[in-house]
């Protein structure tokens, strides 16, 4: 008869309870009373103790710890990449050229002196005089502009932007206007004199000042200055004597005697003023090429100079009453001019109610009756009106030829094509309408100018220039302020520029990089360096460039095994806003875009900058064990031809969230997407920039920058730097101007020059990696260890536990077992395991009672011989 369900299970739980090698499971099972009880609470208490430890065990094991290997090894090390940037970006004279540039310059000078700062510098750069220019407002004076003819066979030229010819026109100092514009080569340098104006030479009061002069017509040359020799250096001029048509300049030494003989003289066009360092007891002086506001003022004529006054003791001679000797003479550099007016019709005369302010007449902007009436330029493009003549010193002339912003080419010619209007003093004549008919007045054909706009309209390009000024945002009243935010206004200024003009302006890696040596060999500055355009310094040059050559690798560590070049840092082409003379260094992989804003150190002239180089290799794991990426480079990393970064992947997510809160990206960044960088003149997009630069700085995790991650294997280069005097005595003097003797040709290599040297201070690297500090195999062991120690659990406890589960498994699916199997079985089988231990537990266990003398009574169970209950089935032994 089968056993029911109930009874199979039982006698599968009862057999493991019964042999089990699990600790406690049998004890309890085979005790009775309390003892079962003590037994069956102990093991629960065990058995939950482990519960907790094994949930111990899996938090740990969930949290994915690791442990960093720091491990130094000795093997060939790559020499990394090492980028170099002068921090001056662009020249000064060729990117004044650029009308946006030299607008923020000139902004940023008439901010400064709202606030009462100088810049000497700054006003030098804009070719600014140092002296009050309000004398000279009604004064033409010449401008040189580039300029292309009018027609194929004008003798005429108009100036233009993209013009092919150099040409000196007649202008004002304070207007873009421009008229008399001839080449250059057809006008003469002479002495002119001038109403309003005297000059100081010697002891004597004269009206002769620089111009230059073109068929009886003469202009002020406007590159001149005034200047005051030291005393008692001496100066005049004088008929040069080898040219009778030309005037010398002739100075003296405190030295000499006051003679003829004695005194140094050249052509006047050929003098300059200079910054000079070095000045003797008798005033000669040598040039100085340092950025210093204070340095010694002097005149100098090839390597010739002499002592002048400072610019701010100048300032001063025109304040007060002086009898010192002084004259005029033209600036070394000659200002081009790029930013012109060129539409058509953007010149006209009119009629306005005008006040007389000291030597010029003052435009009104509404009728006054009871004022003088005068006639006046207007300028339909920027809403000037000036200057102004009465109507006596104006005169109808026919021009031979007219500019197409409505100027025209003063002319006695009365067969002329054009009819024009012409201001007498100052012979700039504008285009008229001709008689026609009953209209023959000329007030009937000159508009007033009240009656062009009203009174309270604003000319668009007026408006245009006062956006731009606000734009430019010069509020701070700081000069180090003042000067950062004309910086970042040039770097969106030369973003409208393509990359070959910028570099053009910038400089080329033979003017910058003179010298180089690598591992104590010459090295080809052409192939083993190439550039790249910086948005914040220009063109910067990389040393080993190529991550597919990379195999250069140090012999010796050491300063005389590793990069060793010198620089070139050009300090009179340096602009107003840069503040240090030296170059910008970074060190990085091959395969990276370098960040010399942020990662780079600089390094100033006139030292020996030593950058000692210490390489790690780090291995990081990816998720879940640590937050690398291995590939993090997708299609909206700006930084296209380079691999991943992790600065490279903020900068990218950053201009992404420039580019879609504000419509236009920030030029310190590559475009994203093919957008646009955001104008210099347009303030709205300008403060939008502000504003989400201020925002990403304080909320970057809401940008969904997060998944701008570290990438899992990285090459990491730390930098320790000193620096030591350079040179310390001259060994090479074709590194200077000819014409310097020993000590100016050292102040020239220690102001102008840099010696660099990158090196590995070691030819060994760190290498760390991260591995896994708990993985599965501590997780087995822990877990084991636990259910040893609190269960008494081993491998064959578990395979018991997988058998017993087995035998439900059976007992519930199929396996029906019969009750007389055991006494059925066949005489030549031996009974099975199952049955002989369901056998053995139900069997009556005897029971032996043991009396003591002490009173005490001992119950002891005797378990039967195993072969006692298979007397049917086995033969016994006799």
């Amino acid at each position: 008869m089968d056993h029911s369900l109930a009874n199979r299970l039982g006698n599968d739980v009862i057999e493991f309870a019964a042999h089990t090698s699990a600790h406690g499971i049998p004890r309890a099972y085979v005790a009775n009373g309390c003892r079962r009880f003590l037994w069956m609470g102990l093991f629960s208490a065990c058995f939950a103790t482990f519960l907790y430890q094994a949930y111990l065990i899996i938090v740990r094991f969930n949290r994915n710890d690791i442990i960093v290997n720091v491990e130094i090894k000795y093997k060939d090390i790559a020499f990394p990449s090492v980028t170099v940037c002068n921090l001056n970006p662009y020249k000064t004279s060729k990117a004044l050229e650029f009308g946006g540039v030299k607008d923020t310059l000139e902004s940023l000078n008439k901010a400064m002196k709202a606030k009462n700062l100088e810049s000497p510098r700054l006003r030098r750069a804009l070719g600014e005089s140092p002296i009050n220019l309000s004398i000279h407002s009604l004064i033409p004076q010449a401008a040189s502009v580039y300029c292309s003819r009018i027609s194929t066979n004008a003798t005429d030229y108009e100036p233009r932007v993209n013009g092919d010819e150099k040409c000196i026109c007649a202008s004002f100092p304070t207007n873009f206007l421009y008229w008399k514009c001839r080449l250059e080569e057809k006008w003469s340098s002479e002495l002119c004199e001038w109403k309003n104006e005297s000059l100081l030479v010697g002891n004597t009061h004269t009206n002769l000042h620089p111009c230059f002069c073109l068929d009886g017509f003469c202009i002020q040359d406007s590159q001149v200055a005034e200047i005051i020799p030291t005393e008692p250096l001496p100066i005049s001029t004088r008929k040069c004597k080898y040219s009778s048509n030309e005037t010398c300049l002739c100075v003296g030494s405190s030295s000499q005697r006051i003679e003829i003989s004695s005194m140094y003289c050249a052509p006047f066009a050929n003098w300059s003023m200079h910054t000079c360092g070095l000045c003797d007891w008798s005033g000669r002086c040598s040039k100085s090429l340092s950025l210093s506001d204070g340095d010694t003022q002097c005149l100098c004529h090839q390597n010739r100079c002499f002592q002048i006054e400072s610019q701010e003791k100048l300032e001063s001679v025109h304040e007060k009453e002086t009898t010192k000797r002084s004259i005029r003479i033209r600036r070394h550099n000659r200002r081009i001019y790029e930013k012109i007016l060129a539409n058509y019709d953007g010149l006209l005369a009119v009629y306005t109610s005008c006040d007389r302010q000291g030597n010029e007449w003052k435009a009104l902007m509404e009728k006054d009756s009871n004022r003088s009436t005068c006639l006046c330029f207007y300028n339909k493009k920027n809403g000037i009106v000036w200057p102004c003549y009465l109507p006596v010193d104006w005169k109808e002339k026919k021009c031979t030829s007219c500019v197409t912003f409505g100027n025209c080419d003063y002319s006695d010619d009365p067969k002329a094509a054009f009819d024009c209007l012409c201001a007498m003093p100052i012979k700039l004549c504008v285009k008229i309408e001709p008689p026609n008919g009953n209209t023959t007045a000329l007030v009937e054909r000159v508009v007033p100018y009240w009656e062009i706009l009203p009174t309270t309209t604003i000319s668009p390009i007026q408006k245009k220039k006062e956006e731009t000024e606000r734009a430019y945002n010069y509020v701070a009243s700081d000069p180090v302020a003042l000067n950062t935010q004309a910086k970042e206004n040039v770097i969106f200024v030369l973003d409208k520029l393509t990359p070959l003009e910028r570099s053009q302006i910038s400089y080329t890696k033979f003017e910058f990089i003179t010298r180089c040596s690598f591992n104590g060999r010459d090295c080809n500055i052409s192939h083993d360096f190439s550039h790249y355009l910086d948005p914040i310094y220009g063109t910067c040059f990389t040393f080993n460039h190529d991550p597919r050559q990379s195999n250069l690798t140090s012999e010796r560590a050491g300063p005389n095994y590793g990069l060793r070049f010198q620089v070139f840092v050009n300090i009179e082409e340096y602009m107003p806003t840069t503040e240090a003379a030296g170059v910008r260094l970074t060190v990085h992989s091959s395969d990276e875009q370098p960040f010399p804003d942020t990662l780079g150190y600089s390094a100033p002239t006139g030292f020996v900058s030593s950058f000692g180089i210490r390489m790690k290799h780090i291995s990081r794991l990816p998720s879940p064990y640590g937050d690398c990426v291995k590939n993090g480079k997708d299609e909206n990393f700006i930084y296209t031809t380079k691999e991943y970064s992790t600065e490279g992947c903020q900068r990218s997510c950053v201009q992404q969230h420039f580019v879609k809160k504000c419509g236009c990206g920030d030029p310190r960044y590559p475009r994203w997407n093919h957008s646009h960088s955001c104008p210099v003149d347009d303030e709205l997009k300008r403060k939008c920039l502000h504003r989400e630069t201020e925002y990403a700085a304080k909320n970057i995790e809401k940008l969904k920058c997060k998944k701008c991650r570290q990438p899992c294997s990285q090459q990491v280069f730390s930098i320790s730097y000193s620096a030591s005097r350079w040179p310390a005595t001259l060994a090479n003097r074709n590194d200077c101007p000819k014409g310097l003797n020993e000590q100016q040709c050292l102040n020239y290599l220690r102001e102008q020059g840099a010696m660099i040297e990158v090196f590995f201070e070691q030819l060994n690297y760190e290498a760390l990696q991260e591995s896994e500090a708990y993985g599965w195999i501590n997780l087995l062991s822990d877990f084991g260890g636990q259910l040893g120690l609190w269960m008494g659990v081993s491998v064959i406890t578990i395979s018991e536990v997988g058998l017993l589960v087995l035998d439900i498994v059976f007992s519930l699916f199929g396996f029906k077992r019969k009750s007389n199997g055991r006494s059925q079985m066949p005489h030549n089988r031996s009974p099975s395991s199952a049955s002989l231990k369901r056998a053995f537990t139900h069997q009556t266990v005897p029971q032996k009672t043991t009396k003591y003398t002490n009173g005490t009574t001992l119950l002891e169970k005797q378990v039967p011989a195993v072969h006692s209950m298979f007397t049917t089935d086995f033969p016994q032994d006799n």
